[in-house]
């Protein structure tokens, strides 16, 4: 039995191009040879899409499709550095509030 290298978590949000023309898609994990994504757009197994990511072009083939998520694997494979760039969750922290540890001064 072959496993799959370790996928990272992020939310990552792309437009891709797609046979039936752009969408957009957020991207829920990744590593170098694919990528789980949510997206609207009708995508079918074998359609050939491309996400534009920091002026670079990614080619990949959909593997699967099913309730608005769909399976990507890269055609070529990523780099590295291509890999940590969609691993960076743009949104930061959802709540966007800080908060403090709690600690009062002692006496």
């Amino acid at each position: 039995m072959k496993f799959r290298p370790h996928r990272y978590r992020t939310e990552f949000p792309v437009v891709i191009s797609t046979p039936m023309g752009q969408a957009k898609t957020v991207i829920n994990d990744v590593n170098e040879t694919g990528a789980l994504m949510t997206t609207n757009a009708p995508l079918a197994r074998g359609h050939k899409i491309e996400i534009s990511v920091l002026n670079q072009h990614i080619r990949g083939v959909v593997q699967w499709s099913a309730a608005g998520r769909c399976g990507v694997a890269f055609r070529p494979h990523l780099t590295i550095n291509q890999v940590d760039s969609l691993r960076y969750r743009q949104a930061g922290r959802r709540t966007g509030h800080h908060h403090a540890s709690g600690y009062a001064e002692m006496r």
